[in-house]
């Protein structure tokens, strides 16, 4: 026998949880000191706020591909949990929650009024249970984690106070707890159909996301074999190395002139782990043919009658159509893509080396750490102005891994990624790009938590925070800017001005601040070579636009009025 505490602490280690995140109080207390007596297994982090919390744990999930785990106690503190939930959810990483309730003994009328768990979870899990007995306790968290793990998804546990502090049977040897998924195949017919596709198409384009992220050999294979060129979502940054020549950079929104231009111009797309939608950046929707690759069945991907669907793992997949292609005789379509990313390589090089006076570039500042990257480097964006150069100028190298709060996008997470990131790796370098209204919401708070938990010994990694600061909202503002046709929107948009490095300084961190675009390099190489956790500060051009990029026809009117009333500064 055990207490409940000891049973889920019990359950999480065995299936790999080796580490939650999240903040004391009612239910959850019994918890954590249960953690302790487990002699620190699982690691307990204290963020200093809740939605901290579930960010690093989807982060965890993202970062290692075992499941991310957050604590809450009941009312407000689970409240807290929802934006990191939904990025679990939407990004599809597999997070448990661990959320405290009202005991289960008493009579209604001597609890506190609380919030109605169940229903406020309801949108976002998968799978929500509560505790209602000790000896039920190990079955519902192995359920839970089976159904995260499964579904790619959130699942959500409730644990009376009262429950944790009693007496529950062990699961006895024979329960069996695991993270493997069945790595499913599509039918022979449809890889046949598949093959024959795109064995008679000129021009192909791969699109690859996170869904194909151990897929990364057969995706750059089957390019060699089709000649085709391979653009990657902002969730699959890190799937291909951006240094092959044949590597066009993201898509979407934040993508690439030289990937926008291999959509608008191929003829057959090939998605693999993405459900980008290709239609939007075609020039003939219609008569472009797609093969989808994903796991997912209730993934929208593109199903004319040309098209072909294959339901299954990414990589399996990839390793059964492979034998089925056959070598591309003429080369020019590949020349082609070739030549789009030099060029772009070229324009892209030469606007980081603009400046307005004395003001910062913000793509130079990219560029500057693209040269200087260290060999295995993990890398966070948070959303906003920094998340288009972080997708457009960053280059990565193969081992390094990159990610963000890629669907949901939310402000704030940028910081809990990186210091989730660093936990799970504390032997990699570690380098969050983070713009000031982001950090502002719960970067600085969060700063408290890393001087807690990651000052490391001399000759550690790096662990940068870059903090992009140019008093402005800027991609709110540059989107109503185009809604608008305003050039000034004072006031819905401004960031007050903080010394976000002295306030490091203050906490005992490193901080740099760099105000002069001269200064950019041997800022970073400072960054770098510093002991322990450093905020790197640059103070940035406001009046430079995040460099984004809208499907053709899409608000064409809106932009060209307002590059027209900007005169057409600063792209």
């Amino acid at each position: 026998m055990a207490l409940v505490s000891e049973v889920v602490g019990e359950r999480l280690l065995a299936w790999g949880v080796g580490r939650v995140y999240g903040s004391p109080g009612q239910g959850a207390d019994p918890l954590i000191e249960a953690f302790r007596r487990g002699g620190g297994r699982p690691d307990f982090v204290q963020p200093r706020h809740g939605e901290a919390a579930a960010f690093m744990a989807c982060a965890h999930a993202k970062f290692t591909g075992l499941p991310g785990c957050c604590l809450a106690p009941s009312g407000p503190g689970a409240v807290q949990l929802l934006g990191g939930l939904y990025d679990a959810r939407l990004d599809h990483q597999p997070v448990l929650a661990l959320v405290g309730s009202e005991p289960s003994a008493g009579s209604a009328a001597h609890r506190r009024p609380a919030a109605h768990m169940e229903r406020i979870f309801a949108d976002v899990a998968e799978y929500c249970e509560p505790v209602t007995r000790p000896e039920r306790a190990a079955g519902v968290i192995d359920r839970a984690l089976r159904a995260a793990v499964s579904r790619r998804g959130v699942a959500v546990v409730l644990l009376p106070a009262d429950l944790l502090d009693e007496e529950a049977p062990r699961p006895g040897e024979s329960v069996e707890a695991g993270t493997s998924r069945p790595r499913p195949l599509p039918e022979a017919a449809e890889l046949h159909r598949a093959a024959r596709l795109l064995n008679e198409a000129d021009k192909v384009a791969l699109v690859v996301g996170q869904g194909a992220s151990a897929a990364g050999q057969q995706i750059v294979r089957a390019a060699e074999l089709l000649g085709a060129g391979i653009a990657k979502t902002v969730l699959g940054r890190d799937v291909v190395a951006d240094d092959l020549p044949f590597v066009a950079g993201c898509v979407g929104r934040y993508g690439t002139p030289a990937a926008e231009r291999m959509l608008r111009e191929c003829d057959t797309v090939v998605l693999v782990g993405t459900t980008f939608p290709p239609g939007e950046w075609l020039r003939d929707p219609a008569g472009t043919r797609c093969v989808a690759v994903n796991d997912d069945a209730t993934a929208l991907v593109p199903s004319g009658p040309g098209d072909v669907r294959l339901l299954g793992d990414a990589r399996a997949t990839l390793e059964e159509l492979l034998p089925h292609l056959r070598p591309k005789e003429g080369r020019r379509w590949r020349a082609a893509v070739e030549t789009w990313v030099r060029e772009w390589d070229a324009r892209r090089r030469a606007e980081a080396r603009q400046h307005f006076g004395h003001l910062i570039n913000p793509a130079t500042v990219v560029e500057e750490l693209s040269d200087r990257l260290p060999d295995g480097a993990l890398l966070t964006a948070d959303a906003g102005a920094s998340t288009a150069w972080w997708a457009r100028n960053l280059r990565l190298r193969h081992g390094m891994r990159a990610s963000l709060s890629g669907t949901f996008a939310a402000m704030g997470s940028g910081v809990p990624y990186a210091v989730a990131a660093r936990l799970a790796h504390p032997d990699r370098p570690v380098i969050a790009f983070v713009g000031d209204g982001a950090f502002q919401m719960n970067g600085l708070a969060e700063m408290v938590t890393v001087k807690d938990r990651l000052e490391q010994p001399a000759g550690s990694p790096p662990l940068v925070f870059c903090v992009f600061n140019n008093r402005d909202r800027a991609q709110a503002t540059w989107d109503r800017r185009a809604a608008t046709g305003n050039p000034r929107l004072l006031g819905t948009s401004s960031v007050p001005d903080v010394p976000y490095a002295e306030y490091a300084r203050l906490l005992g961190l490193h901080g740099i601040r760099c105000e002069r675009p001269g200064k950019i390099a041997e800022s970073w190489d400072a960054a770098l070579a510093a002991d322990g956790p450093v905020v790197l500060e640059f103070l940035v051009d406001a009046e430079t636009e995040p460099p984004t990029i809208r499907a053709p026809g899409h608000a064409a009117e809106r932009a060209g009025r307002l590059r027209a009333l900007l005169g057409g500064r600063r792209r």
